[in-house]
């Protein structure tokens, strides 16, 4: 049988910035470091309740089991339970890429975020936010068509299937994944907001999708701040790595104090307005809004733009693992 040494990662973010290839929402390590911070701050008890459930899922033997590395599979069932539990939140993710019907069951885009708007100029404000079209509504009404709702109703929608008896164990097995991943995806401040301006984004910027950087883009770059690494060593070191920093187990054990999911989202939408939407892009999107419309790409941003946000992130990642946590006890 083989053993993992895990490697513990030190919090110097910044240092890893500029080897990474970006992809969506917090990329695949994000996730997993998120819900292996998380994994940790459960009782056993509640670890085997939730890796029980998780069994459960519809798709476990497709998407769970047959797709477990067989590094995995000669490990310990500790780490193989461990991996499970990180599989999970990103599990919304793999929805993505499903066949038509089965994509259409489990995959819900409009889940994922909410474009609360930050808007360009008071000119921009004043024309478009009488006339918004982005849902940002912040609880369920009656009525609302859960194919649209957005994050906060989702997380909302999700947590009550849990606690509902009448939901089947396969049914609460698909709504874990979900409440794992999108507690992940509430803290990214990109999931929370999108620009919006009267030319160039009177629909809103898709959460920084359409700020072009180099060859990628401002979105998919906050998605990678936590890393790219696929190697399960890597990414439990990672989560070890913040999870036993004095300062991040703090911010975590203190975020437990406000479970409100708009509150987490309007921690994010600060973010978001403050440091990520930086000054270069900001006056880029002006040069854009007075010429034709059509933002130009950026082709880099500060390196200390980047080192600041990869402090951002691993905070988030703290807060968010502690949150989910937390969540996970008050829903089993």
């Amino acid at each position: 049988m083989k053993h993992f040494a895990l490697r513990i990662i030190p919090l110097t973010v910044g240092l890893i910035l500029f080897s990474q290839c970006f992809t969506h929402a917090w990329n695949y390590a994000g996730h997993r470091i998120i819900a292996s911070i998380a994994y940790d701050q459960l009782d056993p008890s509640t670890q085997t309740a939730m890796l029980e459930l998780l069994k459960q899922h519809p798709r476990f033997e497709q998407d769970f089991q047959s797709r477990m590395p067989d590094v995995i599979k000669n490990a310990s069932p500790e780490i193989q339970n461990r991996w499970i539990f990180m599989r999970a939140a990103t599990w919304p993710d793999l929805a993505r890429s499903f066949n038509d019907a089965n994509r259409e069951k489990y995959h819900h885009g409009t889940w994922h975020y909410i474009n609360q708007p930050i808007y360009l100029d008071s000119a921009s404000e004043q024309v478009l936010s009488r006339a918004l079209t982005a849902n940002v509504a912040t609880s369920i009404k009656e009525g609302d068509d859960p194919l649209l709702f957005n994050i906060l109703q989702a997380l909302e929608y999700c947590v009550k299937k849990m606690k509902d008896p009448a939901v089947s164990k396969a049914d609460k097995a698909v709504y874990l994944c979900w409440i794992m991943h999108l507690t992940g995806d509430s803290h990214q401040p990109l999931h929370s907001s999108a620009l919006f301006s009267k030319k160039t984004f009177p629909e809103g910027d898709r959460g920084g999708n359409s700020i072009r950087i180099g060859k990628s883009n401002l979105h998919s770059q906050w998605d990678g701040l936590l890393g790219n690494s696929f190697k399960y060593s890597d990414i439990v070191g990672h989560a070890v790595g913040i999870a036993r920093n004095p300062a991040m187990k703090q911010l975590g054990e203190k975020a437990t104090q406000q479970m409100n999911f708009s509150a987490w989202i309007n921690e994010s939408h600060e973010l978001a307005r403050e440091k990520a939407y930086c000054p270069e892009i900001l006056e880029a999107a002006r040069k854009s809004e007075a010429a034709d419309g059509k933002f130009q790409k950026l082709s880099a941003l500060p390196p200390s733009y980047y080192q600041q946000a990869g402090t951002i992130a691993a905070k988030r990642a703290a807060q968010s693992g502690w949150r989910l946590a937390e969540l996970i006890k008050n829903v089993q």
